[in-house]
């Protein structure tokens, strides 16, 4: 598969992860129901993922908690990471209330542990809210091996 399939196919991998994340973020979070050792299923899973793929937000710039409609925005992302030996992606992809993609990129980055820097820029729609969604991608797998959020209010011009 040359770079630029792989970029291809990535690219609707990313979407799709970011809709599974939007629509997990829609259903609300619920505290999960405990084994029977006590400790609730999802710190279990968090604590079974691999440690060598992982991805952080560090800063976002500028800092604000709301746009506004019809502006035009450019975001300067900060994210640390860790990846297998073979690197792979980080997207940075943004998403409007109702899961339409309103900006995506996808930034090759070397093996092992990182800062990622990359911005973005893109037009305010009219919706309620954004969300910024940094998925990771190991080199030579289907899927995001991990990803990171953060959510923004949009306010009517």
């Amino acid at each position: 598969m040359n770079d630029r399939t792989q970029l291809s196919v990535l690219r609707g991998v990313t979407v799709a992860a970011a809709c599974s994340l939007l629509l997990l973020s829609a259903c609300g979070k619920k505290e999960a129901a405990p084994d029977k050792g006590g400790q609730p299923v999802a710190d279990q899973a968090a604590k079974a993922a691999p440690s060598d793929r992982e991805i952080k937000i560090v800063s976002i710039k500028p800092e604000v908690e709301a746009f506004k409609t019809g502006e035009t925005v450019k975001l300067a992302l900060s994210a640390s990471y860790t990846l297998p030996a073979q690197g792979g992606l980080v997207g940075v992809v943004v998403q409007d209330s109702k899961g339409t993609q309103v900006a995506d990129k996808l930034t090759p980055v070397e093996g092992g542990s990182g800062t990622f820097v990359g911005e973005v820029e893109f037009k305010v729609p009219a919706t309620d809210r954004l969300m910024l969604i940094v998925p990771l991608y190991v080199k030579g797998e289907n899927k995001s091996a991990a990803s990171t959020t953060r959510e923004f209010a949009v306010k009517a011009k």
